[in-house]
């Protein structure tokens, strides 16, 4: 998943003078790259957050990338860098169908690891190798269970949900919090960077000058 921040900044050029022009593609590179990191911040310090409960509060930082504009190419990117498709899924919805016969959707017993993953021994394979069997509830529910402690204190503990299609909401507003950032953010960084770059210019031209 990823986003890209781009200008149209044609108008505000023309208005420019010659030497004001001359600073506009590397003002815009350095506008489009603040801006992109102004977006990674929101995803990570206040989106994210949010929108899961948190167990790892390095992951989203970890997952979460800015690729810098620069002037040949005006476009900065804010992407996840480990690819995780479940992150897309959560950010677009939708409806998710099964390889095999069934999806197996984890209970809470199942605990994920610090990187959101599901431990390789709770697998749902896994658990069927080991001491997890197939069985229907009394409400007609398919599951994967297994049994927990002995003699009259045994236990059935679902650790997952057997469906043949499984709705997916969205729950993680990437997209559309990305954009608010980049809207409101973007002119206020591009004038910063403008203004910066024309005085550095002009310090320079002098510097020329008296050479």
């Amino acid at each position: 998943m990823q986003i890209n921040v781009k200008s149209n900044i044609s108008t505000f050029a023309k208005a420019m003078d010659a030497f004001g022009k001359n600073q506009i593609p590397f003002a815009t590179a350095n506008a489009l790259t603040s801006t992109a990191f102004d977006v990674r911040k929101q995803i990570v310090d206040d989106t994210y957050p949010s929108s899961f409960t948190v167990r790892n509060k390095r992951f989203a930082s970890t997952m979460f990338r800015v690729e810098k504009a620069n002037k040949r190419n005006l476009t900065a990117r804010v992407f996840d860098r480990l690819g995780r498709d479940y992150m897309t899924t959560q950010a677009e919805g939708g409806m998710k169908r099964p390889r095999g016969n069934n999806i197996a959707i984890p209970s809470r017993q199942i605990k994920r690891t610090a990187s959101g993953k599901v431990p390789k021994g709770k697998q749902p394979r896994n658990v069927l190798g080991g001491k997890g069997y197939r069985t229907t509830l009394r409400s007609g529910q398919e599951v994967i269970a297994e049994q927990t402690g002995r003699g009259a204190a045994r236990r059935q503990r679902v650790l997952y949900l057997l469906e043949k299609v499984a709705r997916i909401p969205k729950r993680f507003p990437f997209y559309e919090d990305a954009n608010k950032t980049a809207g409101r953010m973007f002119d206020r960084n591009f004038k910063k960077s403008f203004a910066f770059a024309k005085q550095t210019a002009r310090r320079k031209a002098k510097g020329t000058m008296r050479a």
